[in-house]
């Protein structure tokens, strides 16, 4: 029901378009963290049960585990090690070399840039945010999707073209790199990693 709400301020015609788009994405933002809370301290609990000889639970992943991507998000994806390893798809070993550098995995441009740039590639384009996100997990670039929204509403909307689709009462925004952002993200990242 909250989000409903949410993604009616969201798009509700009329004045302070931008600032409203912000407005909704911090709910939104604070809506997601309060439900992971809620979900990781019932988890606790839970946990906290089984051990002490309570029925077990399914299998969680830890905390923050999934959300960071494992050793990716950390900066040890060099090519071959351990956020390799954690991949489900195989990469262009340009982007492979672009993601073994530590400070890229801390841009957020650079995850959307680099995932948006693989999808293209694969012929997966436009993807939602959700979709953003789902195959940034595949890839070893973790970015919520929340996340991904934001940085391509607030600073790569020259590089990133976007239709919305009515689903029910919400709109879901898809996204796809276009052609000055695949010449951006080959000219700033790709570049970079053959010198």
């Amino acid at each position: 029901m909250i989000k409903f709400i949410i993604e009616k301020f969201r798009t509700a015609p009329g004045p302070l378009k931008q600032p409203r788009l912000i407005i909704a994405d911090i709910a939104e933002e604070v809506l997601d963290t309060a439900l992971q809370y809620m979900d990781q301290r019932s988890g606790d609990r839970q946990d906290g049960w089984a051990e002490a000889g309570g029925p077990a639970t399914s299998e969680k992943t830890p905390p923050g585990q999934a959300e960071a991507g494992g050793s990716a998000a950390t900066g040890d994806g060099a090519e071959g090690g351990p956020a390799a390893a954690q991949r489900a798809l195989e990469v262009d070993p340009r982007l492979a070399r672009a993601m073994a550098e530590p400070a890229n995995l801390r841009k957020q441009d650079f995850k959307v840039l680099a995932i948006l740039w693989d999808a293209h590639n694969r012929g997966l384009v436009p993807l939602s945010a959700k979709a953003v996100s789902d195959h940034g997990v595949q890839i070893g670039l973790a970015i919520r999707h929340e996340n991904v929204r934001k940085v391509i509403r607030m600073r790569l909307e020259k590089y990133v073209d976007y239709h919305n689709e009515g689903a029910g009462s919400a709109t879901i925004y898809r996204y796809a790199l276009n052609a000055a952002g695949r010449d951006h993200f080959d000219e700033t990242y790709l570049g970079k990693s053959e010198r």
